[in-house]
């Protein structure tokens, strides 16, 4: 195979991610399917088994992403703090029946070079007052410490 000077390869990530030879029904939300994964992306990304990845998100080869630890680990508080902070809910409609959510992927995504989930109805509530009191105090402290050195 010969790619000409300046030439683009893209990698199918989406292709990966929804091979059923390895995912059993890719578009069913099924968290359990990584249980027992307990390394951190980093160690699968770079592991010379390439049947032990569990996702391509951040590239391959000489091409992963650099950020690939940070990314990981502000997804993680990012999700854990989400987490503690809401319950999340699929939403009703007017007759108190759950909306179901479009996992089919020719309508329920974007298109484009970056895929993403359509938006789609969910119910989030705080779990608590104690809790909004919290990220309220967080949010504000963030605003002083970060947003305000770059306007």
């Amino acid at each position: 195979m010969f790619l000409p000077k300046g030439g683009a390869v893209f990698f199918n990530v989406w292709g990966l991610h929804n091979d059923e030879k390895y995912i059993h029904e890719p578009e069913r939300f099924n968290p359990d399917r990584f249980a027992g994964r307990t390394r951190l992306a980093p160690e699968y990304a770079t592991s010379a088994d390439y049947e032990s990845r569990d996702h391509y998100n951040y590239g391959v080869g000489r091409r992963l992403c650099p950020g690939i630890h940070l990314g990981e680990r502000n997804l993680w508080i990012g999700m854990a703090k989400s987490l503690w902070a809401f319950n999340f809910e699929q939403d009703v409609d007017s007759t108190g029946n759950p909306i179901p959510l479009d996992m089919n992927y020719q309508t329920g995504y974007s298109e484009g070079f970056i895929v993403c989930t359509n938006d789609f109805p969910a119910k989030v509530t705080p779990r608590s007052e104690k809790r909004v009191e919290t990220i309220m105090r967080e949010f504000d402290q963030a605003k002083c410490d970060v947003f305000s050195k770059y306007p």
